[in-house]
């Protein structure tokens, strides 16, 4: 070792400076400096002891023995992604503090500056500022962990102090040990060379990767499961036959009608007054064209005048055909024999309805047809005569099959809000099942490859990607 510096003599007539330290002080200080750097060693070993998982918990967790801080973020350089926070055992990604926390990451990567250490505050984030300022401490630390030239994680410290020029060559060699254990927990041991036992070991694995590649190519039948209901094959629709108000329903939910009985009626006050009007309007027009009849016999003027009042006579007859026909359609009748379905009486009495606006559904009680609404990411094989076994929600056990009769080529939105194709399939071999039943459908469809079948998902969502 060199000879000990002395402490500079200040100048005749110049005052001592004040920051010499005394004897005590300096000794604490060492023993403080001897301390940081033993903490260190013992970093540095316990990351290379350190797992995989366990490692970024290392690093944001137990740092803070060597350089104090009041936060610490690990991002991993392959992923670009947040792998640790000081004081969270669970990461979730989706977390607001997360999000921002890689917003900053990637502000800093288009920089051009990832690699380099360097003094950061929270205006670095862009887009959030007031969120940065919130989350983030006033005094930003940058440094990247790398191996070899490469950057294999950044690690980003942050307080409410600046920090010191004195800490950087701790940080310096402990980020690089931190470098040295995270590369060391990913790398993959290279196996023992053990003469036969690789060269059976090699064997056993392209029997079994035979194997699956085999098994992979045996066809399966493929199907698909989706819930169905039973609807009626030939329902009959009531719908109103001119905007008006709804003033009563006449029959019960599920109740059973007759064709030509009185279910609903429209309010009728508005319709009688206008069918009033209309036949003093058309009783007026004949006086007046029965009085003229008479006068034209003798007083050519009147016949002038025949004409008119005769045109005027049938446009009040037109217009009293028309309201006398509305006031008789106020009441509607049943179309045809069934059970009327709807809901409830009350959500339609005194709601305003349009013309053709359907109202209720009159149905057989039973059907043998039931509707499925297939998700399209099921809809590998759904075609016109495929085989159907439906299992109703009241006898699981007694599941009753039928072939598809009708697709729709266009996708609509479930009540659920899933994206599903309509089919239709009848039913065979049973009796009719109660209009409504609810259940589920499994769907046949041909024969194909068993690895295709399994990876029908993820190749569904490849193709979303790359489309």
């Amino acid at each position: 070792m060199g000879p000990v510096p002395q402490p500079a003599r200040p100048a005749q007539g110049q005052t001592p400076p004040q920051a010499t330290l005394s004897a005590p002080a300096q000794v604490g200080r060492l023993n403080q400096q001897l301390l940081r750097m033993t903490e260190v060693l013992q970093l540095a070993a316990r990351a290379r002891d350190a797992g995989r998982e366990e490692l970024p918990f290392v690093i944001v967790n137990e740092t803070v023995r060597a350089v104090a801080y009041d936060q610490a973020v690990l991002w991993d350089a392959r992923t670009e992604r947040v792998v640790a926070l000081s004081g969270a055992a669970r990461l979730e990604a989706g977390a607001p503090y997360v999000l921002l926390l890689n917003r900053l990451y990637r502000g800093i990567v288009s920089s051009g500056k990832r690699d380099e250490v360097q003094k950061l505050g929270p205006e670095a984030v862009t887009g959030d500022e007031e969120g940065a300022k919130a989350w983030l401490a006033p005094h930003l630390l940058w440094w990247p962990l790398r191996v070899r030239g490469n950057t294999v994680a950044v690690l980003m410290l942050g307080r409410r102090t600046a920090w010191q020029d004195n800490e950087q060559p701790l940080l310096n060699v402990l980020c690089g040990s931190y470098g040295q254990a995270w590369e060391l927990a990913r790398a993959r041991l290279a196996p023992v060379k053990l003469g036969g036992r690789r060269k059976i070991k090699r064997i056993a694995i392209a029997a079994i990767i035979a194997l699956l590649v085999g098994a992979g190519l045996v066809p399966v039948r493929s199907s698909a499961i989706a819930p169905a209901e039973v609807v009626a094959e030939t329902p009959a629709f009531v719908r109103a036959p001119f905007a008006g108000v709804v003033d009563s329903i006449e029959v019960a939910p599920n109740a059973a009608v007759k064709a030509g009985q009185l279910i609903v009626r429209l309010e009728r006050r508005q319709l009688d007054a206008e069918y009033k009007v209309a036949a003093k309007v058309l009783e007026t027009a004949t006086a007046q064209f029965r009085q003229t009849s008479q006068e034209a016999i003798t007083d050519p003027r009147a016949r002038e005048q025949l004409a008119t009042l005769r045109a005027r006579l049938d446009e009040a007859r037109a217009d009293f055909d028309y309201r006398q026909a509305r006031l008789g359609r106020a009441d509607i009748l049943s179309p045809a024999d069934g059970i009327a379905v709807f809901n409830d009486p009350a959500e339609w009495i005194g709601k305003p309805v349009e013309v053709g606006e359907r109202i209720l559904q009159v149905s057989p009680p039973t059907s043998s047809r039931i509707e499925i609404e297939l998700p399209v990411t099921e809809a590998t094989s759904l075609e016109e005569g495929a085989e159907v076994t439906f299992f109703s929600n009241l006898t699981p056990d007694q599941p009753v099959t039928g072939k598809v009769v009708f697709v729709s080529y266009a996708t609509t939105v479930t009540p659920s809000g899933v994206l599903a194709y309509t089919a239709r399939a009848d039913l065979t071999g049973s009796a009719d099942l109660r209009l409504g039943l609810k259940g589920t459908a499994k769907i046949f469809g041909p024969p194909r490859p068993l690895a295709v079948w399994l990876l029908r998902r993820p190749l569904a969502y490849l193709r979303q990607l790359v489309a």
